[in-house]
């Protein structure tokens, strides 16, 4: 029995080769042009960790170019950024479906995210990366 921790990272920099297979020898499959885009690990070789994105694409990534800091990314259209973690909270800003944002607190089925300056509340369902 193993005990199945899913881990996520976040690219370190605003541009992260993805290659399909541990290494430099090989194939480029794509680049990240975003620093923060979340990750989920698959496994890990040596210095690479083979990823997943949220769209379910799969590569391998040197161990360098990834950070722990917590991003996630929106997976459902139009969702709002609350001033308290509530439904009936005052909507601060709406959140286009792929959006990018921080980490910054969690609490009971709600994460206070930030996004260029604005902070708000959004339910954890309508994000994916959270570790």
């Amino acid at each position: 029995m193993f005990a199945s921790k899913i881990n996520f990272f976040s690219t370190k920099f605003n541009e992260v080769n993805v290659r399909n297979g541990p290494g430099l020898n090989h194939l480029l499959l794509y680049k990240i042009l975003v620093k923060g885009y979340p990750l989920k690990e698959i496994s890990d070789f040596d210095n690479w960790k083979k990823i997943e994105d949220f769209s379910g694409r799969v590569g391998w990534i040197s161990k360098s170019q990834l950070s722990r800091e917590e991003y996630v990314i929106t997976i459902l259209p139009d969702q709002y950024l609350y001033k308290f973690p509530a439904n009936n909270s005052k909507k601060i800003a709406t959140v286009k479906k792929e959006s990018l944002l921080k980490i910054i607190r969690e609490t009971e089925g709600w994460l206070l995210l930030e996004s260029d300056g604005v902070k708000g509340w959004i339910t954890k369902n309508a994000v994916w990366g959270l570790n």
